[in-house]
């Protein structure tokens, strides 16, 4: 979509920016404060640049939770340019000061720069679009990684180290006018989309921190990386600056390295970003970082000199600008508006900036403990830090699909049961899903299920009474008063299965076939599989069935759904979700319902979108209703999504099913993202063409299934106003 397009043009070169801004700035903080100070300030220093980080970004998420990031970040981006122009004045006049200041503002403003931009980039895209798009806006901030590289080793050739401010300063000016162009480029959600509870955090960022285990590992993941790079980064400075001799000569030391790790981060990002997560997922490909380290480390530890330090801290470099990055920003999608305000600043600086200060202690200590022997101490200390991070990434593989339901139950406003509420009503009839099938409903026709059974009675030989008497007289009125009078008998029950056949008498007969008791549902099994049988006892057959939750009624609707006939496999769908709530301690195989739903995609396009029911089905609208659902969805579709709350949860299932026939960009591209992410590879392939309109189908990531139900339960308003206009075009 043209949109998308724009905005996500506007986000590559904005990374592009900010990154060279962040490479170019970290290459000339380092070499002006160790060129000023020497490494051994260093450690001090990180700490104290840390803790006003840490309390910056508590500020700044405070401001974030009350406004758009859209609106913030560009002015602190103005606001730095502003302080780099400072601190350049004040360092032609005393560099020392100078030094101090321009390290404590790239560290404490420029990674919540760099958070702002991407809490944009996550508000304005919905998670599927986002994971489709993602791979470009890194790419963007790799080849800023490049020029970052780039642009400070030609200014220590030819010019001051100091030089290199109002370079910084006038990136931060460019970065803040493309940063508005991410927001104006596409059609963001305006205040009045997102519910009123979303605007607004739901309570203060520790309350949503300690509600939230998913986030409480982001920030665990957060910090326990940030403290293994700081403590990696510590070796790789000390032993850069005992082989350099002047700051110009380490500042083109630094800016070779971050352009030889962009230039990788770059290939990786063309060439593997798309296929790691293909094969991995998403938060394994993020424990990717920790695991990259942690071997980098121990070939430092095992040999010595600044080569080996170098590439384990390239490899860290690399993995965290390329995949780290990509992997981490797309586990932050499914997570609220408001949630995200309050907490992603927080999380990615705040929780940084604690891992800055663990890290910094564990040098200092190391120092003040083992001396000239810190190196391989802290290498170790590397090592266990990262090993810690790869189990903590392992366990946010099984967070994500839960985040992706809690987004979609959000966005809904909790989607209560149809049929007790008119928004919902609605959405059963403009969605064209008849949701029936996959919630539990009563049934008004036949007694409870969970009714004991009565007695089989002796029907008297009253010809009045006798059933056979009537089918004899083949008078319609008075079988319908026999199955109505009285239980029927056991010599009964075949000549009523027969009547099934007859459509004026079908209803009397399912009834009173359901009230059957203490037989048992096998003479229903033997004809409901019958290919042989009348298709219009087999279909009916289905509800008496239904009437027994036993193990044994619930795999004979699952053969039943190798008939030939598509209505029976639709009933008997719907049936099998029913008694899936019935029979207590009921195992669903996953396996069998994933064959049976590409058994059903096996057909031709025509023939998908032109099946119907004789039998008009239970509880559908009127007329008229039904004309407009009819025209939003197909019986198809439907009976896909029914089969599919057999092996998911239901109300999820219900829910992405609404997201897919809404008008809301947003809530289909959710429903998209979490049937990709939770269906097996075969039937997702199939699936996609009978869902496309129009969408470029992204790579696969299979991943687990804990995280996407809460952004369509909190948008039931916006989901009704949406449908009822698109109801009020119809008609």
């Amino acid at each position: 979509m043209r949109a998308d397009g724009l905005a996500v043009a506007a986000a590559a070169a904005a990374g592009t920016v900010m990154i060279a801004f962040q490479i170019a700035g970290k290459a000339t903080r380092d070499a002006l404060f160790l060129s000023t100070f020497g490494v051994a300030s260093l450690p001090p220093m990180v700490i104290i640049a840390a803790l006003l980080s840490a309390a910056l970004s508590v500020a700044l998420a405070r401001l974030m939770a009350r406004s758009r990031p859209s609106r913030l970040v560009p002015r602190l981006l103005a606001l730095s340019a502003l302080l780099l122009l400072a601190e350049w004045a004040l360092a032609l006049e005393a560099r020392r000061p100078a030094a101090i200041l321009l390290y404590l503002h790239f560290t404490a403003l420029g990674a919540l720069l760099v958070s702002g931009f991407w809490a944009i980039v996550n508000e304005r895209f919905d998670p599927r679009t986002a994971r489709r798009t993602i791979g470009h806006i890194t790419a963007g901030g790799s080849v800023g990684g490049l020029l970052g590289g780039l642009l400070p080793e030609r200014v220590g050739a030819t010019l001051s180290l100091v030089a290199m401010l109002p370079i910084l300063a006038m990136l931060h000016l460019i970065a803040a006018g493309l940063v508005l162009g991410v927001d104006r480029g596409g059609l963001p959600r305006t205040s009045a989309d997102e519910p009123a509870f979303e605007r607004d955090a739901p309570g203060g960022a520790a309350e949503i921190l300690r509600g939230s285990p998913y986030l409480l590992g982001l920030v665990l993941l957060v910090a326990l990386t940030s403290a293994a790079e700081g403590v990696l980064d510590y070796v790789f400075k000390a032993r850069a600056a005992a082989a350099t001799r002047t700051g110009e000569e380490l500042l083109r030391l630094f800016a070779a390295f971050y352009t030889v790790t962009a230039l990788l981060g770059i290939s990786i990002q063309v060439t593997t970003l798309r296929r790691v997560f293909e094969r991995l997922g998403i938060a394994r490909s993020a424990a990717l970082l920790p695991a990259g380290v942690s071997i980098g480390a121990v070939g430092a530890f095992l040999i010595p000199g600044l080569v080996p330090v170098l590439l384990a801290r390239g490899a860290e470099v690399v993995l965290r600008s390329s995949l780290f990055r990509a992997a981490y920003e797309l586990l932050f999608t499914p997570v609220a508006p408001g949630e995200k305000r309050a907490t992603k600043l927080l999380i990615d600086v705040g929780a940084a900036r604690v891992g800055d200060v663990v890290g910094g202690l564990l040098i200092a200590a190391a120092l003040l403990l083992t001396g000239a022997a810190a190196g391989k101490i802290l290498l170790g200390t590397t090592v266990a830090l990262s090993l810690g991070a790869v189990v903590v990434a392992r366990r946010l593989h099984l967070g994500y699909v839960a985040a992706l339901e809690g987004s979609l139950q959000r966005r809904t406003g909790g989607v209560p049961d149809p049929l007790h509420d008119e928004g919902s009503a609605l959405l059963q009839t403009v969605g064209g899903f008849d949701l029936s099938g996959i919630r539990p409903r009563p049934d008004p026709t036949s007694r409870s299920v969970t009714e004991p059974a009565s007695p089989l009675p002796s029907r008297g030989n009253s010809p009045a009474s006798s059933l056979h008497g009537a089918i004899a007289a083949g008078s319609r009125e008075e079988i319908q008063r026999a199955l109505s009078a009285s239980p029927i008998t056991v010599d009964e029950i075949e000549a009523t299965i027969e009547l099934l056949a007859w459509d004026e008498v079908a209803p009397h007969a399912i009834k009173a076939l359901r009230m059957v008791g203490g037989t048992g549902p096998g003479v229903f099994v033997r004809h409901l599989l019958d290919p042989q049988e009348d298709f219009a006892i087999r279909r009916r057959l289905i509800a008496v069935v239904a009437a027994y939750p036993t193990t044994e009624a619930f795999d004979a609707l699952f053969e039943a759904m190798r008939d030939r006939r598509f209505e029976v496999r639709y009933r008997s769908a719907r049936a099998l979700s029913y008694l899936s709530r019935e029979i207590p301690g009921l195992q669903v195989d996953r396996e069998r319902v994933f064959d049976v739903m590409k058994r059903e995609m096996a057909v031709e396009r025509g023939l998908w979108e032109t099946r119907q029911l004789i039998d008009q089905a239970e509880d559908e609208p009127s007329p008229l209703e039904l004309e407009a659902l009819r025209g939003r969805t197909n019986r198809s579709l439907e009976h896909l999504f029914t089969l599919l709350s057999l092996a998911l949860p239901p109300e999820t299932v219900r829910l992405a099913f609404h997201g897919l026939h809404t008008g809301d960009r947003y809530l289909r591209g959710t429903a998209l993202e979490y049937l990709e992410t939770v269906l097996p590879e075969a039937v997702w392939v199939k699936l996609w063409p009978f869902l496309d309109e129009g969408e470029e189908q992204g790579p696969r990531p299979p991943r687990s299934s804990e995280q996407v139900m809460r952004e369509l339960v909190a948008s039931q308003n916006s989901i009704g106003l949406a449908l009822a206009e698109l109801r009020r075009r119809d008609q």
